[in-house]
């Protein structure tokens, strides 16, 4: 598996007529495709009461977009496009911005519930999605239906922790062309699955930061196009690179106690008595304390979920 993650590097080197090393950028347009603003809400199963939400508004997820070198830009908040919606009202039309979404996608057979990021759609195409990603054939007929680009996300995660089936593998590399192969939050055994997973398949792979705090535009999809439609039509031809970091434990950790410590100083600012203060600030104390067992664990019970994507990969 170590030979197939070889993504684009930012610099490339050439040589001139004296053989001497030339680093220069790599050409072509760059595209953070999974970001999320503060529009995207999470429950926290092992935190009930604390929502995970992400730091930046829409109009700071497009500014730090910008300033680390992004062509163009969009938002993938969970479920919703008020995010991209408010970016617009904010900032008015934006040549280089393209509404987006992640959808939360359901198996019809039990359930199991997939992430799908779709692009260029309008809030009757998200209305027709949010009625439809019970069942996920409707869903990805429809995106079809709709033309419009569909990408299935950091592929060894599900709402309920659990690991898709051999059928279920199956059915997503029958179901989608375009994977994401590189995460900008999941750690390289996580991206190396999906990389193992399409290979020799045909299918073209891209990536995003899949920021919920700073991350954006540390990880990207290079390819082409003058234009925001013209990049993610040259995306649907297959002319895409994955590029830039993956996750590591330590940032995971990081970006979670970034996104609770944000929350928990929003109650504190928004508490009305000394008991809340007082019970917010504890909150914060065990929550310093314990945060790095609990990323800790998560990691460590992910390697396990690893081993057993593997043992269900397709022959």
């Amino acid at each position: 598996m170590a030979q197939l993650l070889n993504p684009v590097a930012e610099i490339e080197c050439r040589f001139d007529e004296a053989g001497a090393p030339l680093f220069r950028r790599r050409q072509g347009a760059r595209f953070d495709l999974h970001c999320h603003s503060t529009f995207s809400d999470e429950r926290l199963r092992f935190l009930p009461g604390l929502v995970y939400h992400p730091l930046l508004e829409p109009e700071q997820v497009y500014d730090q977009a910008k300033r680390r070198g992004m062509d163009f830009v969009t938002l993938t908040d969970h479920d919703t496009i008020d995010g991209c919606k408010a970016l617009i009202d904010r900032r008015g039309s934006l040549a280089d911005f393209v509404f987006g979404e992640e959808v939360s996608v359901a198996f019809p057979e039990d359930g199991t519930i997939i992430h799908v990021n779709v692009f260029e759609i309008d809030e009757a195409q998200h209305a027709e999605m949010q009625r439809l990603r019970g069942n996920l054939y409707d869903f990805v007929h429809y995106v079809r239906a709709i033309d419009r680009l569909h990408v299935i996300n950091h592929l060894t995660w599900t709402a309920q922790r659990r690991v898709l089936r051999t059928w279920q593998i199956e059915k997503l590399l029958e179901l989608f062309d375009v994977f994401e192969g590189i995460n900008g939050t999941r750690s390289y055994a996580h991206n190396a699955f999906a990389w193992s997973a399409t290979e020799g398949r045909g299918k073209t792979l891209v990536a995003g930061s899949d920021s919920h705090s700073n991350r954006v535009g540390t990880t990207y999809t290079l390819t082409r196009g003058d234009t925001v439609h013209e990049a993610i039509r040259s995306i649907r031809a297959g002319d895409a690179a994955p590029c830039g970091a993956f996750g590591t434990p330590e940032k995971l950790a990081e970006d979670v106690w970034l996104v609770l410590h944000q929350e928990i100083e929003r109650r504190l600012a928004a508490a009305g008595s000394s008991w809340e203060r007082l019970t917010c600030r504890g909150v914060r104390l065990l929550g310093r304390l314990t945060y790095p067992l609990v990323c800790r664990r998560y990691h460590r019970r992910q390697n396990v979920l690893i081993n057993d994507f593997l043992r269900a990969l397709p022959a």
